[in-house]
């Protein structure tokens, strides 16, 4: 392969790869052995394709990018239809079609990635919208010299782009996620049908330093989604894999850059089976990397699973196992503490938030356990003080009887 940049597992157990400047799409089995090789569609050659995707009829949905078209093949590869720049008035005159990368929902709609925009097509080649934009935020500077400036210097002031997509995936929720690749923060989106952002917005991926200690931060190249919901990610700068669960935690992280397997050179695009191996594209290289979970991942994979659906005490279990192996494991001691807080045994809770290192958690488990606490010793606490309050009372009259009895006597003694 000469310099492919998108790998999809097809619902066939297929891996097709948009090998770009070959100019062509590769299909192979699992273990890597080339079966087809797609080169035309519709009687034309393919140029430049940087995108595939494999529906669940088999059909095979191409981004030739350089013949700025989305191409379909059905599963016989015979010609289905093409999908071109849509006639719409929001789209500029000058817009090209020249997309990188394609999903197609459940609902019929087709998503396609071009720069910082995923678009929303029908089944009819009708545009439906942007969808996902960054925000830009808010810039006075740029304000006031567009409310006071002269044209010269409004034309000047630079346009301020949203970060761009680099890649995006439709898991099995149905949510679109997508990777902002030229971002510092809330790099990894998960967007509702709304294009609203519903995954944490923290930063991801760990800042590395160059050989002349230049900073390297994370620049995201591809995400998938398995069907537990744990989301992989790829940074082709640094050639880190990140594994992240569905409320942004970090469960693992391997790769690298290298030349040794298991690392790579341009990590560009990566995808996972329904085995939960993963299949990680070289931009460079041309080669295909496959990792299988190990067995601690693979028990934390699950504590994650079931911990989602609700059913903690399995997870417990799980868990457990995984400290077992790894005792310092701060996410498996987090999780354990979870299902000590839903079970209400908050101190063993608070233990485990405490070897987690997790304040937040350990202060909200703390905030219950000592409102159980003063629940559960409301009563002998009010009765205590009341008794307590009744004795004083009696032993202060009892000590004002004693007293005046005695400053009575010691005026008789003074009379006499």
């Amino acid at each position: 392969m000469k310099h492919p940049e998108d790998i999809f597992i097809g619902p066939d157990e297929m891996i097709y790869v948009a090998d770009t400047e070959n100019n062509r799409v590769l299909v192979m089995t699992l273990e890597g052995e080339v079966v087809e090789e797609i080169t035309t569609s519709g009687g034309k050659k393919l140029n430049k394709p940087r995108g595939v995707y494999v529906d669940d009829d088999l059909s095979v949905w191409i981004a030739d990018t350089g013949n700025l078209r989305l191409t379909v093949l059905n599963a016989d590869r015979t010609h289905r239809r093409d999908f071109v720049k849509p006639d719409s008035a929001l789209l500029e005159n000058n817009f090209t079609f020249d997309v990188q990368k394609l999903f197609v929902a459940d609902t019929g709609y087709i998503y396609v990635l071009k720069g910082a925009n995923l678009i929303a097509l029908d089944e009819g080649n009708n545009f439906r919208g942007y969808l996902g934009a960054d925000d830009v935020g808010f810039s006075l500077s740029r304000t006031l010299i567009r409310m006071f400036g002269s044209k010269t210097q409004v034309e000047r002031t630079v346009k301020q782009e949203p970060a761009s997509y680099s890649n995006f995936f439709i898991g099995p929720d149905g949510m679109i996620y997508g990777i902002l690749s030229n971002k510092n923060t809330a790099q990894i989106r998960k967007l509702n049908s709304v294009g609203n952002n519903t995954y944490p917005e923290e930063k991801y991926g760990f800042t590395l330093t160059d050989k002349e200690g230049k900073p390297l931060e994370p620049t995201m190249a591809d995400i998938t989604v398995e069907d537990n919901g744990i989301i992989t990610v790829v940074d082709r700068i640094t050639g880190l894999i990140y594994q992240y669960d569905q409320e942004g935690n970090l469960l693992c992280t391997f790769g690298g850059i290298g030349t040794v397997g298991g690392l790579f050179q341009i990590p560009v695009s990566i995808d996972a089976d329904s085995q939960g191996r993963l299949y990680v594209l070289d931009y460079n290289t041309g080669s295909i990397t496959v990792f299988a979970p190990t067995h601690f991942i693979g028990l934390v994979h699950e504590a994650v699973r079931l911990h989602g659906e609700g059913r903690y005490e399995e997870a417990l279990v799980y868990w457990q196992q995984a400290l077992e192996i790894d005792s310092n494991y701060a996410l498996a001691h987090q999780g354990v503490a979870k299902v000590m807080g839903k079970q209400e045994r908050w101190e063993e809770s608070l233990n485990s938030y405490y070897l987690a290192d997790d304040k937040e958690g350990y202060s909200e488990a703390f905030g219950e356990y000592r409102h159980e606490l003063f629940r559960q010793y409301f009563v002998p606490v009010v009765a205590v003080i009341f008794i307590g309050g009744f004795l004083l009372v009696k032993l202060l009259g009892l000590a004002k009887k004693y007293a005046d009895k005695w400053a009575d006597d010691v005026q008789m003694r003074r009379g006499l």
